[in-house]
């Protein structure tokens, strides 16, 4: 009698996600690179274009960061981090990096006071994105 062939992981499975990142941002085609390059560093990523949908995936999912961008539809990307504050008072989670094509001392202020980790200045490269979330969740960067 044979026996059963022996079973060969597969090549492809990837291994679990080591965080998840909610990705704010209006901009579909800006998201769009976001998302490919942090699931390229294994991350789970959700991505919403409005702040009070945003709100209800961070509700339930929990994620470990948000990229928030601070132009929405809706709402301001401050209002919604103010929602996120008083929801989850532990200022160190989640990791928040504001995402805005404004770096003037007065939006750097507000980030300060709501205490945000840092700001990604739009226009962004994906190995920008990549150098300051790996940062920002002390994640090794590939070579």
């Amino acid at each position: 009698m044979g026996e059963a062939p022996e079973k060969t992981p597969e090549k492809s499975a990837k291994p679990e996600a080591l965080y998840t990142v909610l990705v704010v941002e209006d901009t579909v085609e800006m998201a769009e690179v976001i998302q490919v390059t942090l699931e390229r560093m294994n991350l789970k990523v959700f991505h919403e274009t409005h702040g009070n949908q945003a709100l209800k995936v961070f509700r339930d999912e929990k994620p470990d960061m948000i990229i928030l961008d601070i132009g929405l539809p809706d709402t301001s990307g401050w209002q919604v981090l103010e929602t996120i504050r008083e929801e989850q008072p532990n200022i160190n989670n989640p990791v928040i990096l504001v995402m805005t094509a404004y770096g003037d001392p007065a939006n750097r202020l507000m980030g300060k006071l709501q205490g945000i980790y840092g700001y990604l200045i739009k226009p962004l490269t994906p190995d920008r994105i990549e150098k300051e979330v790996a940062k920002a969740l002390n994640l090794p960067r590939k070579k």
